[in-house]
Formats: structure tokens, sequence, C-alpha cells
């Protein structure tokens, strides 16, 4: 036999091995876009999935500590009852030599709706993915403070203020790793589903900026907004999740919090485009109408 062919068979096998219904989840970084993923968790729980491991970067690592802590229908609940006014509210400005924003005033908002813990001690495996500038690698929280784990996530350079020690100087996770798909632990049992939040735009969403004819400034922007849709899709290719939910990179702006009910609704319609009902679930429903028939 070839080795094309045992690689196939271990393939196979591998996939064969797999559990049907349970799933590890990636969120990705993306500010406000990562709404979207309150409403995949959703999909996933009606299609039938359980969600058992969990790894998170920037907006990806705070919707799945709620989620692992069964806080999420209250940050839902949060997150739905945001105007403009009130997500301004929760901005600190800081010096902006050091970041736009302190980041202080959302974490003591955050108290009302899951209190911090080790997260050793959370319901389920959960992985907090950082950028440590100073040795410029990744920094994977899975011991320690959750809300530490999440501070140092969302740092947005610039935006936020960074976490500095001696040892690291720690900014949002998306910066190296937009899509921490790597840090799946259960790769060989679990299914494995990506939220991608850096889709390529789509006019049915909203304006697509053209690739020329761009001032300095939308310049500078959509290179970088490039540079981390390119990340993420070699991310995919190397690490090859089942199922990638890609959400338009138009579908919100950085700071569009005010539209959760809209973008919870989209994360739903996109999952449901993409993963299939969980075989358990269809036994049920066949099981069910074979119910009603006979009766």
């Amino acid at each position: 036999m070839t080795l094309r062919m045992w690689k196939l068979v271990l393939t196979l096998g591998m996939n064969f091995l797999k559990s049907k219904r349970k799933v590890s989840l990636v969120l990705g970084s993306g500010g406000a876009r990562g709404l979207v993923q309150i409403g995949v968790i959703r999909s996933l729980e009606e299609k039938g999935y359980e969600i058992d491991e969990v790894v998170g970067c920037s907006i990806g690592s705070l919707i799945g500590a709620a989620y692992v802590e069964g806080k999420l229908d209250d940050l839902e609940e949060w997150m739905r009852s945001f105007t403009r006014r009130q997500v301004f509210k929760l901005m600190d400005f800081n010096n902006f030599k050091f970041g736009l924003l302190k980041g202080q005033r959302v974490f003591e908002s955050l108290k009302d709706i899951f209190p911090d813990k080790p997260i050793e001690d959370m319901r389920l495996p959960f992985r907090a993915i950082a950028t440590d500038m100073l040795n410029e690698k990744e920094m994977v929280f899975e011991k320690g403070s959750v809300y530490k784990a999440i501070r140092a996530s969302i740092a947005i350079p610039a935006v936020f203020t960074s976490i500095e020690s001696d040892d690291w100087n720690l900014v949002d996770g998306g910066v190296l790793n937009p899509l921490p798909i790597n840090y799946v632990r259960r790769k060989r049992r679990n299914i494995i589903v990506a939220v991608n939040l850096d889709g390529k735009p789509d006019k049915d969403y909203g304006p697509v900026v053209p690739g020329k004819g761009l001032n300095a400034l939308s310049m500078l922007q959509e290179s970088y907004f490039l540079m981390r849709r390119r990340l993420t899709q070699l991310s995919v290719e190397l690490y090859k999740p089942d199922y990638v939910i890609n959400v338009p990179h138009n579908i919100a702006g950085l700071w569009d919090y005010d539209k959760a009910s809209y973008m919870i609704e989209k994360g739903m319609e996109l999952t449901n485009q993409v993963v299939p009902d969980c075989s358990v679930k269809k036994k049920a429903l066949k099981k069910k109408g074979k119910e009603k028939v006979a009766i």
C-alpha cells in the first residue's frame, strides 16, 4: 500500500472515531462582529450539538468565557440592551499616548454578568489567546484569572492599553492569530467549528470598499484587513476545521455593539447555511415523526 493510501486510511479512521455530537468551538477576533458568535452557539445547540471545548481570541474570548460559565443568556440580554449612547458611556478614555481606552469600565459592568474565577475551575476546557509584543509570540491563557485573560486578549493595539509586566507586553490575540484553531486539544474526537470574523466583504451586508482609488488612511486600513483575511485563510488551510462559518467583514463596524439583535440573528442564519443538524437530532426527529404517524 502506498504512503498516500495509508494517509487516506488514517484520515478516514480518525473521522470515524470522531464524536458525531461533541464540538470544539473556535471563536475569532473582530470587534462587534463577534456578537454573531452568540447566534452561532444558539444554532449549534438547536441542532443538537454539545460544545465541550472553547478557544477564544479577542471578542471570542469574552463570548466563549460567558458560554463556558453558563452565563451566555445574561451576556446576550446585556448586549441586546445596548444603544449607541450606552456603548459610548462604557468608553473610559485614557492618555492617548498609551491607548485610547483603559477598559476598566467594561469589566466593572461584566461583574454583573459573571464573576472572575480561575480558568482551571470553569465548567469546560477554555483557552484565551493574546499576543506578547515583547517576545513576539502568542500567549495562551488556560489557568489563572479569566478576567485577566479576556482583558489581554481584547487589547486592540492603540485602542486599549496593553497589559505590561517585566516579562511581557500583551495585546489583542488577533494580531498574530485571528482564528486560533491550532489550540484545540480535542481535535481527534470532536467536530471542530471555527467562526471566522474576517470573511470577505459581501455587498449584501453593506458597502464594499474597492481595492483601488483609496486615500492614504483607507489604504492603510484595507491593507490591514487584507492581511488578517490572509492570516485566517492560512490557519484554516493548515488546521482544517470541519466547519468554518465565514462572517462578512462589512457586516458591522468595530464599535457597532448596538446592533446586537441583528448580529445574533445573522449568526444563526450563517450557521444554518454551513452546519447540518446533528445526527442525534435527526434520529430524534425521525422517531418523533413515526410516533405522530402511529397516533
